[in-house]
């Protein structure tokens, strides 16, 4: 088995490679393919919780496998009002479940995404300028755009509103062919397309900006609104794919499992506070500091400070400080937990001499690595 140091940076070191490879796995392909076409078909939780593979799936990609079979405690993360501080998910200290209610719209579906809104508002603004309309009447027709977005609950719905159709299609510069009712049959089949895919209506279109266009809505083959838009869709498949290669490196070495799972949760790191609200995180830091699991039993805030102290949480948002800081963790948790080709492999990587064990003075010199371009 390789050492802790080796295998992650084989894994790291082109992680795009990694992520391919890991998606051509015949079992994670038919998961993958069976996500990205029935998502699109769940209307409401019943049918969610229903379907084992969609849900299980979903669970997976959000590190929150081992909660699958907390179905209503689930309900209860996915019927939350993330608008709202109190309630049941923004409660929870595990921001695991945030992240995930907010991939998802079953409380409030939507025809579109609040990003998806804010996008089309910019690009309206520009274009009705480029049109000579006045500041004052380009605040009026969004406002009124964001007045009736909300009562869209099918294509349907939206096509029969020309103020919605005529300020959707002025922000993308685009003009359905044909007759009235024609325009409307290609207007429904552009909205139904899914953007993902390269065959669809909407992507054989001779101007792009119609994939644009059907990527800007949320609407499902049938015409009702999904409870994932297609970027969603797309993000949960990424999450799943890094969560499985995370998983798989754990079955090896819980060492590169660890490592993976920092470099993913890096950017979210905000604070000390923030470390030690995961147990990864603070796995890691523990680790690369050197520090004793039993620390964990001393003041939370002097724990903070001190980990503020020791780590330079703003650039862990560097890739070569992050580098330099997981290069240290992992060569810290082989020094702990020899894998079985021994630690010569750890000191032949950080001091580039091989020796059969780590000598005291290789210890030494990982203990004053800097972390954090401190």
């Amino acid at each position: 088995m390789l050492s802790t140091p080796l295998s992650y940076q084989m894994i790291t070191r082109d992680m795009s490679a990694t992520v391919k490879r890991t998606a051509a796995q015949p079992d994670v392909k038919r998961a993958s393919e069976y996500y990205r076409e029935n998502i699109g078909k769940v209307a409401n939780l019943e049918e969610f919780f229903g379907d084992h593979r969609l849900y299980s799936y979903a669970m997976k990609a959000y590190g929150l496998e081992d909660m699958t079979y907390a179905k209503a405690f689930m309900r209860k993360v996915l019927e939350s009002d993330l608008s709202d501080p109190k309630s049941f998910a923004n409660k929870l200290v595990d921001k695991r479940y945030q992240e995930f209610a907010k991939a998802f719209s079953f409380l409030k579906p939507s025809a579109q995404s609040p990003e998806a809104l804010s996008d089309i508002e910019n690009r309206y603004a520009v274009k009705a300028a480029e049109q000579g309309d006045s500041a004052t009447l380009i605040r009026f027709g969004t406002l009124a755009y964001e007045e009736m977005l909300p009562t869209v609950k099918t294509v349907d719905d939206f096509l029969a509103d020309n103020t919605l159709v005529a300020y959707a299609t002025t922000a993308f510069g685009v003009e359905p062919p044909g007759t009235a009712a024609s325009a409307k049959s290609f207007l429904r089949r552009i909205l139904t397309s899914d953007p993902a895919d390269a065959d669809s209506f909407a992507a054989r279109q001779t101007n792009p900006a119609w994939r644009d266009f059907a990527a800007a809505f949320n609407f499902s083959e049938d015409g009702t609104v999904r409870v994932q838009t297609s970027k969603q869709v797309e993000t949960t498949v990424s999450s799943y794919l890094r969560q499985t290669i995370e998983t798989q490196a754990g079955k090896e070495n819980e060492g590169v499992r660890l490592a993976l799972y920092f470099e993913r949760k890096a950017p979210t790191i905000t604070s000390g506070y923030s470390i030690l609200a995961d147990p990864a995180l603070l796995k890691v830091a523990q680790t690369a500091l050197g520090l004793s699991s039993q620390t964990g039993n001393a003041d939370i805030d002097v724990q903070a400070k001190y980990m503020e102290s020791k780590i330079d949480i703003k650039s862990l948002s560097k890739p070569a400080e992050l580098k330099k800081f997981l290069t240290r963790f992992t060569a810290m948790w082989e020094a702990a937990n020899p894998s079985s080709t021994a630690t010569s492999s750890v000191a032949t990587l950080i001091t580039g001499q091989s020796r059969t064990v780590m000598s005291a003075d290789t210890l030494k010199s990982l203990q004053g690595l800097k972390l954090g371009g401190r």
